[in-house]
């Protein structure tokens, strides 16, 4: 059997040991916001039916090389009980004294309860965690389905389906597919009064017929991003763009919008997809796109963008964007009555070009026309308007009777009885956004059409008004 001797390394390494285990981590006792988490948002995304309860989970994560101890972790109670919390095996709404190692995280458990066919809830059910250390408040969200819906989860429609209106409808992107794909022998129908909701990155990509409200003055259908809820950090989502893809329409495929809000989506409504083989847009396949009374506002991209497509579209408002408000590029056949481009966004509100690239690729197109009558053209902009016209393909527009911002030469056949010297003098003090003042240079100064009604189903006047809502005397 060996001995061993008491030797002075031996009795200093041990020293060492005890000494380091028994150390404590020193603690964070800055005032900045320093924790992370795994999802700052909890989505509790299953379909409830009945009374159900969901368990789900994230991490709160310590990025330092020093320990957080954590004075409390607490449910704020924004839409009552019914979501729970576990940190680390103690539950509660409230938690204290929470440390987390160094460059470590703690597991945070958190359950829902909805009964989903409850009215009174809001249909989204939000919830607030707070954290609290030196002196400093940081705040994760818990969010869940507050009322039953349709959920379309990565759904291809090879039939006829229609939406019916008697409960909002979610679109939910998976892993499959994102969102709603309607194949070219099946076709969509979305009837008035639909509200639908869109999850992140989801949209409706069809290659057959998409049928969106009704002509008329019926209910309006509302496509917008299931983020309907306000946080109470600030952030608010209803004005957030690129929320959601859009309306996706590629070749072949036809769109019939009619009394519809589109609202937070990338590209709004879409004319083929700017990332399929442009050697495949021919006119024989353009998408075929009518609209009346339709508003589409901020869009991440454009509110309406389309490559080689034909548009028919009156009393709509295309209003900001962060692109132009219109983009339409690789020429088609596009034609605009009383409709209002109207934003603040960097680009110029109106962009037509016989030519598009996406950086892979680039193709011409013969733009047969682009008319636009009696449309109100105006934005925070010097020049609102950008002629892309290249010598390879046809290059066919005419302004008649438009008001538009641009330093563009108007005085030639292209731009007939236009209003260059004026803003359009909006009246937004009421509910009826973009209505005329009393002193604009649009009332009575458009050209005759076969249109009855604006926007805002109110009669047009006679003579005509420029834009997409009739002066209201």
């Amino acid at each position: 059997m060996f001995a061993v001797k008491n030797s002075p390394i031996i009795l200093v390494l041990l020293a060492v040991i005890l000494f380091s285990s028994c150390k404590k981590d020193r603690f964070y006792e800055g005032q900045g916001q320093v924790l992370a988490f795994s999802a700052d948002t909890l989505t509790f995304d299953t379909v409830f039916t009945t009374v159900g309860s969901v368990t789900r989970y994230f991490r709160v994560e310590n990025p330092l090389k020093e320990a957080i101890k954590i004075d409390e972790i607490r449910l704020v109670g924004l839409n009552g009980t019914q979501f729970r919390i576990n940190v680390d095996g103690i539950s509660g709404r409230s938690v204290t004294d929470v440390e987390i190692p160094p460059q470590d995280y703690v597991y945070i458990f958190a359950e829902a309860t909805i009964d989903p066919n409850n009215q009174n809830n809001p249909f989204v059910v939000l919830d607030e965690i707070q954290y609290v250390y030196n002196g400093t408040q940081q705040s994760s969200y818990l969010r869940a389905w507050g009322q039953n819906a349709h959920f379309h989860y990565g759904e291809i429609i090879e039939g006829d389906s229609v939406w019916q209106n008697d409960k909002p409808h979610v679109v939910v992107r998976t892993g499959n597919f994102p969102g709603v794909g309607i194949e070219a022998f099946g076709s969509l129908t979305i009837e008035p009064g639909c509200q639908v909701y869109f999850n992140q990155g989801s949209a409706i990509f069809s290659d057959g017929p998409v049928i969106i409200g009704a002509p008329g003055c019926p209910d309006s259908v509302v496509l917008q991003t299931d983020r309907v809820e306000d946080l109470p950090n600030g952030v608010e989502f209803e004005t957030t763009p690129g929320m959601w893809l859009g309306v996706i329409l590629r070749n072949g495929a036809t769109g019939s919008f009619n009394n519809v809000c589109i609202k937070n989506a990338t590209y709004g409504i879409a004319g083929r997809w700017v990332f399929d083989d442009f050697t495949d847009f021919t006119i024989s396949n353009q998408p075929v796109i009518s609209m009346d009374k339709v508003k589409i506002l901020y869009s991440s991209n454009s509110n309406l963008f389309c490559l080689n497509s034909q548009v028919t579209a009156s009393n709509c408002i295309f209003n900001e964007a962060n692109a132009s408000l219109a983009t339409l590029a690789m020429g088609g056949s596009y034609s605009f009555e009383n409709c209002t481009f109207s934003g603040t966004g960097q680009n110029e509100a109106l962009v037509l070009s016989n030519f598009a690239s996406n950086g892979i690729q680039g193709s011409y197109g013969d733009l047969s026309q682009a008319n636009f009558i009696n449309c109100i053209i105006y934005g925070g902009k010097s020049d609102e308007l950008l002629l892309n016209n290249e010598d390879a393909a046809n290059f066919n527009y005419l302004f008649e009777h438009c008001l538009i911002r641009t330093n563009l030469n108007t005085d030639t056949t292209t731009f007939v009885n236009c209003i260059t010297d004026s803003p359009p003098l909006f009246d937004n003090s009421g509910d009826l956004t973009f209505s005329l003042g009393s002193n604009s240079p649009c009332i009575g100064t458009g050209k005759a059409n076969s249109l009855l009604d604006d926007y805002y189903c109110n009669p047009h006047n006679s003579p005509r008004d420029i834009g997409a809502v009739a002066f209201q005397n």
